[in-house]
Parts: C-alpha cells; sequence; structure tokens
C-alpha cells in the first residue's frame, strides 16, 4: 500500500527545515490533517521558489513573492505546533 509513503512526503521538507522537531512533526502529522496540509503547502512552495531560482532570467518579484510565502508557512508551521504543544499541557 502506498498511503504510508505518500503521506510521509511533504513531511519530508518540513522536517529537514525544522531538525530540532522533526520528530514532532512526523509523529503529529501521521494524526494531523491540518498539519500534513502545512507541510504539504510547504513543500510545493519550496519547489517552485527553487524552480524560480533557476530560471533565465531572474524574475526578482515572483522569488521574492515564493520567499515571502515560504517564510510565512514556517512560522505558520512553528506556530502551529507550538498550539498543540501548549493544548496537550497540563494546566
Amino acid at each position: 500500500m502506498n498511503t504510508p509513503k505518500r503521506r510521509s512526503m511533504p513531511m519530508t521538507s518540513a522536517m529537514a527545515r525544522f531538525v530540532d522537531v522533526a520528530d514532532i512533526i512526523k509523529s503529529r502529522a501521521e494524526v494531523d490533517d491540518f498539519l500534513r496540509d502545512l507541510c504539504e503547502d510547504y513543500r510545493l512552495a519550496r519547489q517552485l521558489l527553487s524552480r524560480e531560482k533557476k530560471q533565465k532570467p531572474r524574475q526578482a518579484k515572483k522569488i521574492s513573492e515564493y520567499s515571502s510565502l515560504v517564510e510565512d508557512l514556517e512560522d505558520e508551521i512553528l506556530r502551529y505546533l507550538v498550539d498543540v504543544e501548549q493544548r496537550k499541557a497540563p494546566r
């Protein structure tokens, strides 16, 4: 069955970027569709940014937009992980 492998692919970019919390991303994404979707969006944004940087001539505006999107998604992933961990903590 290909489902587990396909499900783990989106997380690899986020796990590579956030090495310190890679295990948390991996375990949470197994049960958290929203995190999995965020990681997929992040992977796609990085892929588009990388592709755009290779284009000749380079289009600075597109590179800037994709860079901003990647940064926004990185922030959103981290905020989401912090929020999930805070909700799990005993009060």
